[in-house]
């Protein structure tokens, strides 16, 4: 069925581990589960096909424009609630709850696919989807956490991979995992419908699950204030910085390793109420620096930690720049600058939620990151 628009409602997203089965059509490895990644607010995804012109004496026109590997970018944005990470989902989709450090994870890959359902549809997860696009062997290449006092509390990864296929959906072949025929559609199984309603780790059923500003408990450094910091907003980013390694006799890149030292940095916004101890005195003739502490933790409304941005001890002050207070009558504020190498441990704490299976009006409760949804 054709759709004559492509909206939020009707696309959904799924990830799973690195295939490693018999290969179908086209090379794609067989998946048997893929899990549903709630609270997705977009998708981009980016193919760059990589062209290198050769040329020859005796002639103007291209001798050949020879095709390299093509370059795939996901990048996705999910607002944090009291589901697993997608971060650690895409790092380690096995196991994603647990804690995560950079050099724990830095080899793993992940599958991604994304459900495109007829606009006939009110949810993905109503009909069979109409194309799936797979893109296996992912590596995470960088990661963003956001956090605002005006705003939803989000992350943002983006992955990246030399593989990208466009097919046909088709309904679950139930009883079997046979998921190539002749015409080699590829199946991945499907999303629920509606929206999933959480239980927390402290057993209590919501369905307000999107964390805001109230659910942010951070140890800020001494240098922003301390523990009376009034922090507006935060954000942490990494770069793995993926290289990619060819050998001879193969056309794939053999492995794309993270590039160390891996640069963590964490931008701190707070209002200032003690100029004494949060001006940042500069002078030439003196080490002005000391190693801080930085770390986050998103709780839920009881108190019970559902994750931790843990960052270490050994975090510097890049810069520091004095703002607002201007005459439209706006509040001082000092932006911090801190950044630390290698140490970025994020765990995701394991949660569940109910579901309505597709084809199916019975709630059924599923551990967040081993459920298969099949329709």
């Amino acid at each position: 069925m054709a759709a004559n628009r492509i909206y939020w409602a009707i696309t959904a997203l799924s990830t799973a581990p690195e295939s490693t089965g018999a290969a179908g059509p086209g090379g794609e490895k067989a998946i048997t589960a893929a899990n549903f990644v709630p609270g997705v607010q977009s998708v981009g995804i980016t193919t760059t096909f990589n062209l290198e012109q050769v040329f020859e004496l005796g002639q103007l026109e291209l001798y050949q424009d020879v095709e390299e590997v093509p370059d795939i970018e996901v990048s996705v944005e999910r607002v944090i609630d009291e589901h697993i990470l997608l971060y650690t989902r895409c790092v380690d989709p096995a196991t994603p709850s647990g804690n995560k450090t950079i050099s724990a994870i830095q080899n793993n890959k992940v599958d991604v696919f994304m459900n495109v359902h007829p606009d006939s549809a009110d949810n993905a997860g109503d009909s069979v989807p109409d194309a799936i696009v797979h893109c296996s062997g992912m590596y995470l290449s960088s990661v963003s956490f956001n956090m605002a006092t005006d705003g939803n509390l989000t992350e943002s990864i983006t992955l990246v991979g030399n593989h990208k296929r466009w097919r046909q959906g088709k309904a679950h072949e139930t009883g079997t995992n046979t998921h190539w025929s002749s015409k080699t559609p590829f199946v991945v199984t499907d999303v629920p419908r509606g929206m999933p309603t959480a239980t927390n780790i402290d057993a209590k059923a919501t369905g307000a699950v999107v964390k805001r500003r109230q659910n942010v408990h951070i140890t800020p450094p001494a240098s922003a204030g301390g523990s009376d910091a009034k922090v507006t907003s935060a954000s942490v980013s990494c770069d793995f910085g993926r290289e990619q390694i060819n050998v001879l006799g193969a056309r794939l890149p053999y492995h794309r390793y993270v590039s160390y030292p891996v640069e963590v940095t964490c931008d701190l916004e707070v209002v200032i109420t003690d100029i004494n101890d949060q001006g940042i005195t500069a002078l030439p003739e003196s080490d002005n620096l000391s190693e801080e502490t930085l770390k986050f933790e998103i709780k839920d409304d009881a108190g019970v930690a559902i994750a931790t941005i843990d960052l270490g001890t050994k975090n510097k002050l890049t810069s520091v720049t004095w703002g607002g207070g201007d005459t439209g009558g706006g509040n001082a504020t000092f932006s911090y600058s801190y950044r630390n190498f290698n140490k970025m441990d994020v765990h995701s704490h394991k949660t569940t939620y109910s579901i309505v299976e597709c084809g199916d009006d019975a709630n059924k409760n599923v551990t967040d990151y081993t459920s298969s949804i099949s329709c």
